[in-house]
């Protein structure tokens, strides 16, 4: 999939994304200094107080589908609520529900490092840290700051009803395959209907 920055075009027309050596340090190669990586810089930032007083909400369910629409609206293209007590208590570390945010990654950031490579990080970042910071305004708590491995953000993907683990464990989604990455998982008090 070509990448367009203004009348660029990488990688350049004519050449295959095999042997072209930019696209290959842009996709593979980590930055020399990691000030250069977005994600980094989001995965160091402070998360905010939680305003003092809670917001009236909406039903169980208009709530978790304006978490949603503002989690798309931020690109990401898909979104589920895990009710974490009934699905995975394990993961809970005191917050009821789970918000997991997947977009489509032409690249797998596990295994490409590069700046290319990561930017369905950065996206994903992006999304989740607008959608706590906006929970926490309305009076909640929500936490992206816990640790979460790839198989558990997996997990949790299925417990929303993204998709299903193949037989080597993968997630796969009916629109995307594979190709598609679980960003960091919001975890929050707020009270949504969830999923799956």
């Amino acid at each position: 999939m070509p990448l367009r920055i203004g009348p660029l075009r990488l990688p350049w027309p004519g050449t295959g994304t095999d042997d072209d050596p930019y696209w290959d340090a842009f996709i593979n190669r980590p930055p020399a200094d990691i000030r250069n990586s977005m994600p980094e810089i989001i995965r160091k930032a402070a998360e905010g107080n939680v305003f003092p007083v809670k917001s009236e909400l909406h039903t169980p369910e208009v709530t978790a589908a304006h978490v949603k629409e503002l989690a798309l609206y931020l690109r990401a293209q898909l979104v589920g609520v895990v009710d974490l007590s009934r699905q995975r208590p394990e993961l809970a570390h005191g917050y009821p529900f789970a918000v997991v945010t997947a977009v489509k990654a032409e690249n797998d950031p596990y295994t490409s490092p590069g700046m290319g490579g990561q930017a369905p990080v950065q996206t994903g970042q992006f999304s989740t840290f607008i959608v706590a910071s906006w929970i926490r305004e309305l009076g909640f708590r929500a936490s992206i700051k816990i640790e979460v491995s790839r198989e558990d953000r997996e997990r949790l993907a299925v417990a929303a009803g993204l998709g299903t683990l193949t037989g080597d464990g993968r997630l796969t989604v009916p629109k995307y395959g594979t190709k598609i990455y679980i960003a960091d998982v919001i975890f929050t008090d707020l009270p949504m209907k969830a999923d799956g």
